[in-house]
C-alpha cells in the first residue's frame, strides 16, 4: 500500500526569500542595532563639528577617515546586510565581502597600531558584526566567482599602490604619538583604516565577478577624499591623484561591461 505524504512548505524560494519568524526579526534588528549604534553616534558628532567649525584644523579627517567616509562605509557594510534579514532575502555576495572587508582591514591595522582605543573599538565591531551574521536567516554567498577583469585589475592594482604607501605612513604616524591629541584620537589609524578598506573593495571587485560592484564604494570614497584633500591643504599631488582615481574608478566598470558585451 503506497502513502501519500502532504509536501512540507519550503521556507525558501528560487528567489532567495525566507520567512523570518517574529523571533529572528526581533533579532536581526536587535543586532543590528547594536551594530549600528556606534557610527550613527560619530555621523552625527562629527556632521555637529563640521557645521558649527570646531577642531578647524582637523577638517581633512572630519570629512574622511575621522568622519563621514568612516562612517558611510561602516554603515553601508552594515544596513544592507540588517535589510536583507529583516525582509528573509540572502543578503549578496557583495555585501558580505563590503562586511567583511571592512571588519578584516581594521583589525589588521589595529593590530599594528593599537592606541587611542583602536583596539577596543574594532573588539566591539567585530562581536556585534558576528552577533549579526549569526541572526541573519540566509548569509551571504562567498564562494563568487574568480574572474580577473583586464580593465579592474590594474586599476585596483594602481589604488593599491598610492594608497597602501599612505596607509603605512598613517599608522607609523599614529604608533608615533604617544602623547597628546593624536594619542586620545587615533584618527591617523582611521585613514590608515579606510584606504586599506578601498584598496580591498577595489581588489575584490576586480577578481571577483559578483562584486563588481564595490568599485561604485571605491569611486565614491575615493572622489571625496582627493576633493577634500584639495580644499583642506593635503598634498597636492596625493590629493590630486586620489581624486583622479575616484573619477576613473567611475568610468572603468563601464568600459569593462562594454568589452564583456562584445
Amino acid at each position: 500500500m503506497t502513502t501519500i505524504t502532504a509536501p512540507v512548505p519550503s521556507t525558501e524560494n528560487s528567489t532567495g526569500v525566507s520567512r523570518p519568524s517574529a523571533g529572528r526579526r526581533v533579532a536581526v534588528a536587535t543586532a543590528a542595532l547594536a551594530a549600528s549604534a556606534i557610527p550613527i553616534m560619530f555621523t552625527v558628532t562629527i556632521t555637529a563639528m563640521l557645521l558649527t567649525g570646531a577642531d578647524a584644523d582637523h577638517r581633512f579627517h572630519q570629512l574622511t577617515g575621522q568622519g563621514l567616509i568612516l562612517t558611510i562605509l561602516w554603515l553601508g557594510a552594515v544596513l544592507p546586510l540588517a535589510r536583507a534579514g529583516w525582509r528573509g532575502r540572502r543578503p549578496s555576495t557583495a555585501a558580505g565581502y563590503r562586511h567583511l572587508a571592512f571588519m578584516g582591514t581594521g583589525l589588521a591595522a589595529s593590530a599594528v597600531a593599537g592606541g587611542g582605543g583602536a583596539r577596543v573599538l574594532l573588539a566591539v565591531i567585530t562581536v556585534t558584526g558576528a552577533l549579526l551574521w549569526a541572526a541573519l536567516p540566509l548569509r551571504p554567498r562567498l564562494r563568487g566567482t574568480v574572474c580577473v577583469d583586464p580593465v579592474l585589475t590594474p586599476l585596483a592594482l594602481i589604488i593599491g599602490a598610492v594608497l597602501m604607501p599612505y596607509a603605512v605612513d598613517q599608522l607609523a604616524l599614529q604608533n608615533a604619538a604617544t602623547t597628546g591629541y593624536h594619542s586620545q584620537n587615533p584618527h591617523l589609524f582611521d585613514m590608515a583604516w579606510v584606504v586599506t578598506t578601498l584598496t580591498v573593495l577595489a581588489l575584490l571587485g576586480a577578481t571577483v565577478r559578483q562584486a563588481r560592484g564595490l568599485f561604485g564604494w571605491v569611486a565614491g570614497a575615493c572622489s571625496v577624499i582627493g576633493a577634500a584633500g584639495l580644499a583642506t591643504g593635503e598634498s597636492p599631488v596625493w590629493s590630486g591623484t586620489v581624486l583622479a582615481l575616484g573619477a576613473v574608478s567611475f568610468l572603468a566598470p563601464r568600459l569593462a561591461q562594454s568589452r564583456n558585451r562584445r
